[in-house]
């Protein structure tokens, strides 16, 4: 299966439409560079249900940072990331 068919497989059909039409707006160049990114970006994304990669992030309004394996058997930690435009 190719990227573009990947991407149809795991996007909304709303979603493809409006990235295909983005797409198709840029010029060679930056469409070819683009879905490059795009497929670098996914293919090292971590699988469905393996561990997250350590990271830390500051606590909203303060100087602590928070480490993600901080939580490691404590409890359950839900990761989204997504476009809600």
């Amino acid at each position: 299966m190719d990227f573009q068919e990947q991407l149809k497989e795991n996007l909304s059909p709303t979603d493809f439409a409006r990235m295909t039409a983005w797409m198709a707006t840029l010029p060679q160049a930056e469409r070819v560079s683009m879905l490059q990114f795009i497929a670098a970006r996914e293919t090292n994304a971590p699988a469905v249900g393996a561990v997250a990669p350590d990271f830390d992030l500051p606590l909203l309004g303060s100087s602590v940072r928070v480490r993600l394996s901080s939580f490691t058997g404590i409890r359950p930690v839900a990761l989204i990331f997504g476009s809600y435009t």
